[in-house]
C-alpha cells in the first residue's frame, strides 16, 4: 500500500473557521483538518474518520474508505460540501 495515496475524487468543503474552501485530496490532509480545524470533535463520524484518515496516511489502510468516512464526519458536522 502506497503511503501517499489520494483519493480519486477530491473533497470540496468550506470550513467555517478557515478563510476560504478546502480542496481535500488525500486523507493526509484530511487528518490535518480533523485534528486541527473540525467544528465538532465530539461526534462518532469525526472519530471514525480521524482513524480511518490516519490508518491511510501511515499505509496501514487504504484511502477509499477513509474517503467515505471522512463524508460521514463532514455530513454529521453540517459542513458545506462544494463537492
Amino acid at each position: 500500500m502506497n503511503m501517499a495515496e489520494n483519493w480519486d475524487e477530491c473533497v470540496i468543503i468550506d470550513l467555517p473557521n478557515l478563510e476560504g474552501i478546502q480542496i481535500v485530496w488525500s486523507p493526509a490532509y484530511a487528518a490535518q483538518l480533523l485534528s486541527e480545524n473540525w467544528p465538532d470533535t465530539n461526534g462518532r463520524s469525526y472519530s471514525a474518520a480521524l482513524n480511518a484518515c490516519t490508518d491511510a496516511m501511515l499505509g496501514a489502510a487504504s484511502a477509499a474508505p477513509a474517503r467515505d468516512a471522512f463524508l460521514a464526519a463532514v455530513e454529521e458536522a453540517k459542513i458545506k460540501t462544494l463537492r
